[in-house]
C-alpha cells in the first residue's frame, strides 16, 4: 500500500513593522527629548492639580493634621504621575514604534517579584554598605526620631510610593523600558544614549548641591545606578529588575539616612555611585559577552 507523505510547509512569520520614526540620529534625539517632556509634564501636570486642591478652602489645614489623609493623598499624586507616563509611553509605541507596550517591559510574569526584591537589595545594599563605611561627620539624622508608630507607618508608605510610583516606574519604563528596548539592535549605543540621557536630566536633581561643581559631582548616583538597572535587565530580562534598582537606591538612602551617622555628602555622591558603576559595569560586559539581548524580554 502506498503512502503519500505530505510535507507542512514552513509558516512564515510576518515581521514586525518597521517604526515610523527612523533610529537615526535624529530619530534618537528626538525620542530622547520626548522622554524628558513625558517625565517632567507628568510631574508638572500633576503638581499643578494638587496646587488647585491646595487653593480649596481648609483643606490644606485638614492634610496638615490627619496623617492618614495625607499619606492617601500623597501616594494618589504619585499613582497620577505613573498613570500619566504609562499612558505617555503607550501611545508612543502604538502610534510611533508600532509596537505594544508589552514590548516595553511593562508586564508582570512569575519572575518579577523575586527580580524586584534582588535588585532592591542588590541597589540598596551597595548604598548602605557605602555610607556605612565612610567617615561619620555627625550623628544619627534627628528624622529617625518618631514618637508614634502610625506616623512612622505613614511615612514609610509615604517613602515607598515616593521611591516607585513617582520615580522608579515611571522612569524606568521611559529609559530602560522604551528608549532602551527601541534601540536592541544596537546595544552598546542603546545603553549609552539612555545612560547618558537619564544621567544629564538630574541636572534639575536637588539633592543637598550648594554649588555647579557639586552639580556636577552628584551626577555620580544616576549615572551609577542607571547602569546597575541595565546590567541586572540584561541578566534577568526583566524591566522589574531596572525598577527594583532604582527603587532599591532610593529606599537605601532613606535606610542610611535613619539608620546610621551622617557622612560628608559629597564624598557619598562619589563613593556610592563608583560602586553602582563598578556592579554595573561588569554585569553589562558579562551579559554582553553571554549574547544577552538589550531590552526587556528575551
Amino acid at each position: 500500500m502506498n503512502h503519500t507523505q505530505v510535507q507542512s510547509r514552513p509558516v512564515l512569520e510576518t515581521p514586525p513593522p518597521e517604526p515610523r520614526l527612523g533610529l537615526g540620529p535624529v530619530g534618537i534625539a528626538v525620542r530622547a527629548v520626548v522622554a524628558v517632556g513625558v517625565l517632567f509634564g507628568a510631574n508638572f501636570l500633576v503638581a499643578g492639580l494638587f496646587a488647585l486642591l491646595m487653593a480649596v478652602p481648609g483643606l490644606e489645614g485638614s492634610l496638615t493634621e490627619n496623617p492618614l489623609a495625607a499619606t492617601v493623598a500623597s501616594v494618589l499624586l504619585h499613582a497620577c504621575v505613573l498613570t500619566v507616563t504609562v499612558v505617555a509611553v503607550r501611545t508612543w509605541m502604538r502610534l510611533v514604534e508600532r509596537r505594544d507596550l508589552r514590548d516595553a517591559g511593562w508586564r508582570w510574569t512569575r519572575h518579577s517579584a523575586g527580580w524586584l526584591l534582588l535588585a532592591i537589595l542588590v541597589a540598596g545594599g551597595l548604598v548602605v554598605a557605602a555610607i556605612a563605611v565612610l567617615p561619620a561627620t555627625g550623628p544619627v539624622s534627628t528624622e529617625a526620631d518618631v514618637n508614634s508608630a502610625s506616623i512612622l507607618a505613614f511615612g514609610l508608605i509615604g517613602i515607598v510610593s515616593q521611591a516607585f510610583l513617582l520615580q522608579a516606574i515611571p522612569e524606568e519604563l521611559l529609559y530602560r523600558g522604551w528608549l532602551l528596548s527601541t534601540m536592541r539592535t544596537r546595544p552598546v549605543l542603546a545603553i549609552a544614549v539612555t545612560t547618558l540621557t537619564f544621567t544629564v536630566i538630574h541636572l534639575a536633581s536637588n539633592g543637598g548641591q550648594t554649588s555647579f561643581a557639586e552639580q556636577l559631582i552628584y551626577l555620580a548616583l544616576p549615572f551609577g545606578f542607571s547602569l546597575l538597572a541595565v546590567g541586572m535587565q540584561l541578566w534577568t530580562g526583566s524591566l522589574w529588575a531596572a525598577i527594583g534598582v532604582h527603587g532599591g537606591f532610593h529606599l537605601g538612602n532613606t535606610a542610611a539616612m535613619l539608620l546610621l551617622p551622617q557622612v560628608d555628602p559629597v564624598r557619598s555622591w562619589i563613593v556610592i555611585g563608583a560602586l553602582h558603576s563598578i556592579v554595573g559595569t561588569v554585569l553589562i560586559v558579562t551579559a554582553l559577552r553571554r549574547g544577552r539581548h538589550v531590552g526587556p524580554g528575551r
